[in-house]
């Protein structure tokens, strides 16, 4: 049996359309029948799900094919339920306390709820309801919209913005042509300039770089690949430099299309200051433990060497006189000459004396030497610094590097041969020393056998430089190290 809706918001069905009541004009005639026909298509057409229910059952007396197709259940499935059977059940006591205290309103009006599909799935309705008087039953018409997508959406917008509000971080938003869309509290704090100040104005005039940094470079970047990490200074609206860390990338549209970008900068410029005094730190215990080194390898080198040597000289001339103590003098010319060798050697690797004499590449040509006379390994070094010699602390990192490299291809390579290659551009010296050994897993560098890489890096990154370290089991390694020729960091 179909229903139909007067205008006078009665329904009743098509069999006793002329004895119905039309709402509370009794006597009032009955509109024409095409009319009443426009009704019936409205209930039955229309495309959202609308239902009827008894009031005082709660059963469904009559639903819409857009209700069947969306929630799942056929029309006869319908019919044999009530309007309980489409809600979760803790939904439940909520629906029979709304239906008591609205039992007597006769206006249309609209509220939230809860409903449950055939199959399961929960979703957020926005129901219409509207009291009438079906087949003489007080009843009610509801017209339900699916708002399960713009809760979430609204859910997700209310999330994201709480995120934005809160988060410590510089978060810039723009579109695709770089004009501000975007500003949450954290930039305000960060540039010093408010969101209404800024919004819908382009980003090159507030995202400041310094005359150092190439701003069009940075947004090629970012256009051509679609994001970008960078390290920048930027200028705040009092003038005031910040060190940033900046994350950018490309927001796309679900069709595929570019619609915008956003960008989180972090202030990172009270970190940088504090490891550029950890640094100025390192490089002072740096320099005092080089002094050092060099101070007992001159007393070792001036005194206990030449007191070891003239002994040498003495015990030689015991041997020569033909005394009854020859073969205990020989014995003990042997163990001071043992002694020296080890004194000079340890002088010699305190500072060694090519390094200050002669410069980095004799030194690092001696290292290599020692390396093959002492452990047979074939050790190729090829230097191509120039005639003009480096800043003390450049040569002094770069050997200090080549000498801890050289001693783990000693105690852990296993190699057969090493190279040392030494090179000078205008801007940076670059030392690579490479062997066919074993090799490791570079990329677990962090046990106790590697802790001697940590400080080769950390050397290198004392003057700005860097150490890239190439190594798998099995296939030799490769340490490559670069230094700005000036030592700056």
């Amino acid at each position: 049996m179909r229903p139909v809706l007067t205008e006078h918001s009665q329904v009743v069905s098509m069999s006793n359309l002329e004895n119905a009541t039309v709402g509370s004009h009794p006597g009032k005639p009955v509109p024409p029948r095409e009319v009443l026909f426009d009704f019936e298509g409205l209930f039955e057409f229309n495309p959202q799900p609308m239902w009827i229910f008894d009031l005082e059952t709660l059963a469904f007396l009559e639903v819409n094919d857009a209700a069947i197709g969306h929630y799942g259940f056929s029309r006869d499935e319908f019919l044999h339920m009530t309007i309980k059977d489409i809600r979760p059940v803790l939904e439940v006591p909520r629906l029979l306390g709304h239906l008591e205290r609205t039992v007597d309103n006769p206006r249309p009006y609209t509220s939230c709820w809860r409903h449950q599909k055939k199959d399961g799935t929960v979703i957020d309705s926005e129901v219409t309801w509207l009291k009438v008087v079906f087949s003489g039953r007080p009843a009610k018409v509801a017209i339900a919209s699916d708002v399960t997508e713009r809760k979430r959406t609204e859910a997700q917008s209310g999330y994201h913005s709480f995120l934005l509000a809160t988060i410590t971080d510089a978060v810039v938003a723009c579109d695709v042509d770089f004009v501000l869309t975007g500003w949450n509290p954290a930039a305000e704090t960060t540039y010093g300039w408010k969101a209404a100040e800024v919004l819908g104005r382009p980003a090159a005039d507030f995202i400041v770089e310094d005359a150092a940094c190439d701003w069009n470079e940075r947004i090629r970047e970012l256009v051509e690949k679609g994001r970008m990490c960078v390290e920048a200074t930027h200028v705040r609206r009092n003038g005031a430099r910040l060190r940033v860390e900046a994350r950018a990338t490309a927001l796309t549209a679900a069709s595929g299309d570019r619609v915008g970008y956003v960008s989180v900068n972090r202030d990172i410029t009270e970190r940088r200051r504090s490891e550029d005094v950890v640094r100025a730190l390192l490089k002072q215990v740096v320099g005092a433990q080089e002094e050092e080194r060099r101070r007992v390898a001159r007393e070792l080198h001036d005194d206990a060497a030449q007191t070891l040597a003239a002994l040498l000289v003495k015990l030689r001339a015991v041997e020569e006189a033909g005394s009854v103590a020859t073969a205990a003098a020989n014995d003990l010319r042997v163990h001071v000459a043992r002694a020296l060798d080890g004194v000079q050697r340890i002088a010699k690797g305190l500072r060694p004396p090519a390094l200050d004499d002669m410069g980095l590449a004799e030194a690092l040509d001696r290292l290599g030497m020692d390396l093959a006379e002492t452990h047979g390994l074939r050790v190729d070094t090829l230097a191509q610094l120039g005639e003009q010699r480096l800043p003390a602390t450049v040569e002094t990192t770069l050997y200090r590097i080549a000498q801890e490299a050289l001693a783990n291809v000693r105690k852990h390579a296993c190699a057969k041969t090493v190279s040392i290659v030494i090179r000078r551009a205008p801007a940076r010296v670059v030392l690579i020393i490479e062997d066919d050994g074993q090799g490791f897993d570079a990329d677990r560098n962090t046990s106790t056998e590697h802790l001697g890489l940590l400080g080769m890096r950390e050397r290198a990154a004392l003057l700005g430089g860097t150490l890239l370290v190439e190594s798998t089991p099995g296939s030799g390694t490769r340490i490559r190290v670069g230094i700005p020729a000036e030592g700056n960091p």
